[in-house]
């Protein structure tokens, strides 16, 4: 039997932005997890939670699409995007990462 596995496609991506006084600042984009890598971007969190991902299918064959998925079971059972969160029927509130990726 195969294990299901949880699929974001989705993500927040790290970029920088000129600031107004000069230099640079940090901001979070949110892009498709494909568009991610064609941009050869490197720092992902999850859009919903802001909790780590780790990227899966980067190097997947011909057809299939890349995709996220918590790294941390506690995000995924507290987040909108989470497979344990959609699967819960205890009524449970979404809540952001106890473990934020900054």
């Amino acid at each position: 039997m195969a294990v299901e596995r949880e699929k974001i496609y989705e993500c927040e991506v790290k970029r920088r932005r000129v600031k107004v006084g000069g230099g640079y600042e940090p901001f979070w984009k949110v892009k498709t997890v494909a568009e991610a890598l064609v941009d050869a971007d490197t720092e992902f969190r999850c859009k919903d939670c802001g909790g780590a991902v780790k990227l899966m299918g980067r190097n997947a064959k011909t057809g299939t699409t890349p995709y996220v998925e918590h790294k941390l079971p506690a995000d995924s059972e507290f987040c909108l995007g989470g497979m344990l969160f959609k699967k819960a029927t205890d009524g449970r509130e979404a809540k952001a990462s106890a473990h934020p990726v900054e």
